[in-house]
């Protein structure tokens, strides 16, 4: 088993299922937008869980946080959650594209029918 290390681009560590080509032999364009849009979920889950974890501690220190650190905070975890989301760690992404795979495939398939 390999270990990614922190060099590893995105790329490194895509969803394991392989790329879709169409009839044309292209990349099916809806199968790299779903990819996308399931990152994208992931990401605002994580965050969601992310904030609701910072919300629930009781953060109480000697010197108050500023406007200014609080937003540098939310940008810097919006980051890591989208990092997150890029290298697969939850795996909720995967999970969704294997899900969704199929109903993209039959709406391309009932639309390439109607078309012709």
């Amino acid at each position: 088993m390999r270990i990614p290390s922190s060099e590893d681009s995105r790329q490194a560590l895509p969803l394991q299922n392989p790329p879709r080509t169409n009839t044309n032999g292209a990349p099916a364009v809806g199968d790299d937008k779903l990819r996308e849009v399931c990152e994208q979920f992931e990401a605002f889950l994580t965050a969601q869980l992310l904030n609701n974890m910072r919300e629930s501690g009781n953060f109480e220190g000697f010197l108050k946080q500023s406007r200014a650190e609080t937003i540098f905070g939310a940008q810097r975890d919006a980051e890591l959650c989208k990092h997150l989301a890029g290298r697969g760690s939850l795996g909720i992404a995967k999970l969704l594209y294997s899900e969704l795979r199929p109903r993209l495939e039959a709406a391309s398939d009932s639309t390439e029918s109607t078309a012709a």
